[in-house]
């Protein structure tokens, strides 16, 4: 992959979307592995450590 600095504006929207598209797949892994557990952990929401807030 070449340098994100020499990439056009075509490339960088593409790259964008790979990473979204990364991003996305990664956090639904994340989910089913939390709801793989559904029977041994407490019923707690699934929260992603992908796009962890410390505002709260």
């Amino acid at each position: 992959m070449a340098d994100v600095k020499m990439m056009g504006p075509n490339e960088l929207r593409e790259y964008a979307k790979r990473g979204q598209r990364e991003h996305d797949e990664a956090n639904k892994e994340l989910e089913r592995r939390w709801h793989s557990y559904d029977g041994f952990l407490p019923d707690a929401p699934f929260k992603s450590i992908l796009d962890d807030d410390d505002s709260e």
